[in-house]
């Protein structure tokens, strides 16, 4: 609304004699009086909005609506910087493009910790995994297994092509198949996944690499249909002093609601029943694990029986601790969350929700070393012995006593013997990239630009991969990562 003002004549009045002798002369001058109009119509502006283009050369700067999606550098100490990961030569380093600056920036790789590739999608027509393979290494490649001998494995990939992998450097191989028990696999990303509301609107918990990292106070939930008879797995990573709980079978996703509750704190692990009448219920007593909390990595189980009230712990595959509740089940819902306390830091990743038999075996933990191949099957029976070949979507095994022939459709997982493995030794220049949505692979990388990234690695030699496959790199390995790096992301406005 404007205001504006407008003059206009005295009005003339009818007076007394006396009166209108003495303002006579005042009258004779033109005497004015100002009236305030307001005007309800707005005004169009006078100048015109000034709009400062990009530079040409920056990608995305070519009319645009919505502002690009970028990658972001992360230095050894903790900087970060937004922008485009142009191209990589072993002898030059990085070429960067930043948002602040017209010409891209060449970094060397000795000060730089990551970059996450934001602005790297795979393609629409990438080919879905059916299997996963773990080196010796720790590497996880995932693709399409073509065939095994007793020297190599032969690997499709729709991001490098075939792969030819020494039989030696190969730990496990997972098909990627979610069979009639298997409720949940992942995580694969954010979607489905439901974040409890703080007031801040800081997040808690994102998706990376495979894995969900939590820093900062919050819960994060998953209707995963957990059955009455339910077998629940994961890897979990902790850091500092973590606070981080387990919940199971709430009846929301964003807030612990009528569950059973595991607490991890300090080198213990107790059992709580929590309702939204009754609070917290401490179920019999904690399980002491200080040995396993200084590990870097620890594979949990659960398995729990809703009629039989029970609820069992398992670590590296050993059962710890079987519970009983004697009051009624606590659980009222499917969902599965995980919580952590400001402070804390927790990686959750290789989550997997299955129905369950019942029965309190103890199979082989993820570390676990054998002289033998082994082969897991659907209806949970292990053989071992020597696995003699993969072709043709069968596995020929040699047990003790009888060859067996194995369609990989039965197998839930095989694992490799430890005799005879060749881990490949580092030169201090390798890169580990990590793919889109689960695995890694640490290489030499020797060039890489927009279309393609040329790398070797003593697991498959030569190769060259499409840029579009990974989500972040990691340099430096043989130095630790910046410690409050993935609290720098969740603090960021970053798409996740």
């Amino acid at each position: 609304m404007n205001a504006s003002f407008r003059l206009l004549p005295f009005p003339f009045l009818p007076m007394r004699p006396l009166v209108c002798l003495g303002l006579m002369a005042l009258l004779a001058a033109p005497v004015l009086r100002a009236e305030i109009i307001l005007e309800l119509a707005p005004r169009e502006p006078t100048a015109k909005r000034i709009d400062v283009p990009k530079p040409k050369d920056t990608p995305g700067a070519t009319g645009e609506k919505a502002a690009p999606v970028t990658d972001l550098l992360h230095f050894a100490n903790n900087d970060t910087l937004h922008g485009w990961f142009l191209a990589y030569e072993k002898a030059q380093g990085v070429r960067w493009q930043s948002l602040e600056s017209k010409e891209p920036i060449a970094f060397q790789t000795a000060n730089l910790s990551t970059i996450k590739l934001d602005s790297h999608k795979p393609p629409a027509n990438a080919t879905a995994p059916t299997f996963a393979v773990m080196l010796t290494n720790d590497d996880e490649l995932p693709g399409n297994l073509i065939s095994l001998d007793d020297k190599v494995l032969l690997f499709e990939t729709w991001y490098a092509g075939q792969l030819s992998i020494p039989r030696a450097m190969v730990k496990r191989i997972t098909p990627l198949k979610t069979s009639v028990n298997t409720l949940f696999e992942g995580p694969t990303g954010m979607e489905g996944w439901v974040l409890g509301q703080r007031g801040s609107g800081q997040k808690g918990w994102i998706y990376r690499d495979g894995a969900l990292v939590g820093t900062n106070y919050g819960t994060i939930g998953r209707d995963v249909k957990l059955p009455g008879v339910a077998s629940v797995d994961f890897d979990i990573v902790l850091r500092g002093n973590p606070q981080v709980s387990v919940c199971l079978y709430s009846d929301r996703a964003d807030n612990l609601s009528n569950c059973y509750m595991f607490q991890i704190n300090s080198g213990y692990i107790s059992l709580q029943r929590y309702t939204r009448d009754g609070g917290s219920n401490s179920i019999g007593e904690p399980v002491q694990l200080r040995n396993m909390m200084r590990r870097e990595k620890m594979h949990l189980g659960v398995r729990t029986n809703k009629e039989a009230r029970t609820i069992a712990l398992l670590v590296e595959g050993k059962m710890v601790k079987q519970w009983i509740d004697t009051a009624d089940f606590a659980g009222t819902g499917g969902t599965l969350i995980f919580s952590t306390q400001q402070g804390s830091y927790v990686k959750v990743s290789g989550i997997k929700v299955a129905t369950w038999d019942g029965r309190l075996d103890e199979p082989q933990g993820a570390g676990a070393k054998s002289k033998e191949d082994s082969v897991k099957l659907e209806n949970r029976d292990r053989v071992s012995g020597k696995l003699k070949s993969i072709e043709e979507g069968k596995a020929l095994f040699a047990s003790s006593y009888a060859d067996l022939t194995i369609p990989l459709a039965r197998v839930e997982e095989i694992s490799m013997s430890s005799e005879g493995a060749e881990p490949p030794k580092r030169n201090g220049s390798e890169v580990r990239a990590f793919f889109s949505n689960r695995g890694s692979v640490t290489m030499d990388i020797e060039s890489w630009d927009g279309k393609q990234a040329v790398a070797s690695s003593p697991n498959f030699g030569k190769a060259v991969f499409s840029p579009d496959a990974f989500q972040r790199l990691q340099f430096n390995l043989n130095q630790p990562p910046p410690a409050d790096e993935d609290s720098i992301e969740l603090s960021s406005d970053e798409n996740q």
